[in-house]
């Protein structure tokens, strides 16, 4: 009579062992698919958006400002105080950009007479009139690789992809693709700091360190609780704060700058984790999908060439604003959840990832449109 043999505790036990081991191999890999097919498709909305870019220069003839002229900013009985001045968060370079990313409907709603309407949905009581536009939200806008649904300010819409405003203040300011307009006298956003390269409209004429070597948009991880102070060492977000340093920083200086802009680069890159970020706000970047200002929250829309992807955002101790929202000469890295880097679109369209390991020299020289500088293709 014959028996039927079944398994032995020590035969099953190995076999879900190396069931164990084969689904340990393979969920690196299935994440790792996942993440290629993600930074593919970050990848295509920042192509999308140096698309627009070039079909706004077809058609203006000049690439668009970072943000809006501040012309209505007026004196009335805003906070029901009469003659407080009227800070107005223009509408910014992706309002104008809505019409080439197929979103007419939403620029056709736009009031480009008042600003973007943000605060509408605080208690501040500014513009109410764009609020409709600000509460939708735009999905080319979103990295699928970012982690934070609701942001800490605003109405829940948010952006992750940020504009290029320059390299290193110390050679010169407003170096980037993208400028502010000149506000209208007497009111200026940033008092002193225009220069020559401020309040500029340029193509690719403008461009002569060239197009295929100039960077134009980036990106950048929602900023999200907690708010600050918060110290350096306690969040994976450290771009999304900023810590300031006790380095105070000048601007417009020309190769002379040189000096001065290692000396801020090393300062902010050798903080210590237990450092502590500069004030207590929640982090902006990203948040406010449609506004920006050009004076001391340039973190919301826009990001420079100073301190290279992924580290720290420093403030100069001599910084006109109390805020942490970033100065022209602050440095806002740009940042993302991809593994070892940042997608970067050049001002020709082309998109391409940038390492986090990249040379400060090139990565300060991708920055500028016009610093003359030469860049091998082959340093990023």
């Amino acid at each position: 009579m014959s028996s039927r043999r079944g398994f032995t505790l020590i035969e099953l036990l190995v076999v879900v062992a190396i069931i164990a081991v084969l689904i340990a191999l393979l969920l690196p890999a299935v994440q790792q698919a996942r993440e290629a097919a993600r930074r593919a498709q970050c990848t295509n909305n920042l192509k999308q958006l140096g698309l627009a870019m070039h079909n706004y220069l077809t058609v203006q003839g000049t690439f668009p400002p970072l943000v809006q002229n501040g012309s209505f900013n007026v004196w009335g009985n805003t906070y029901g105080t009469p003659g407080y001045y009227y800070d107005p968060w223009p509408l910014d370079w992706t309002a104008s950009l809505l019409g080439q990313l197929d979103q007419m409907p939403l620029y056709n709603q736009l009031n480009w007479s008042v600003s973007s309407g943000w605060a509408g949905f605080g208690s501040l009581g500014w513009d109410p009139q764009n609020t409709s536009v600000l509460s939708i939200q735009v999905k080319s806008l979103l990295c699928p690789s970012e982690n934070i649904t609701r942001p800490a300010i605003g109405p829940g819409t948010r952006r992750n992809y940020v504009a290029n405003f320059g390299g290193p203040a110390n050679f010169y300011a407003w170096s980037g693709m993208l400028v502010p307009l000149k506000n209208n006298p007497p009111f200026d956003y940033c008092g002193t700091y225009w220069n020559q390269n401020s309040g500029t409209t340029f193509g690719t004429a403008g461009v002569t360190d060239g197009t295929t070597q100039t960077a134009m948009f980036c990106e950048t991880l929602i900023g999200s609780l907690p708010i600050g102070p918060i110290s350096l060492s306690a969040t994976q977000r450290r771009g999304t704060y900023q810590w300031q340093i006790p380095v105070a920083n000048y601007w417009d200086m020309g190769p002379q700058g040189g000096l001065q802009a290692m000396l801020f680069y090393r300062t902010c890159n050798a903080l210590p984790g237990t450092f502590l970020s500069k004030s207590a706000v929640a982090p902006a970047n990203g948040n406010i999908w449609l506004a920006s200002n050009a004076a001391s929250c340039l973190m919301w829309s826009a990001y420079n060439h100073y301190m290279p992807p992924n580290t720290t955002s420093c403030a100069a101790i001599n910084n006109f604003y109390t805020t942490s929202y970033g100065e022209f000469m602050d440095a806002i890295p740009p940042s993302s959840n991809h593994p070892g880097g940042v997608n970067m679109c050049f001002a020709d369209g082309h998109v391409q990832f940038i390492k986090n390991s990249i040379q400060y020299q090139t990565w300060w020289a991708l920055g500028s449109r016009n610093g003359n500088e030469a860049i091998s293709s082959t340093a990023y």
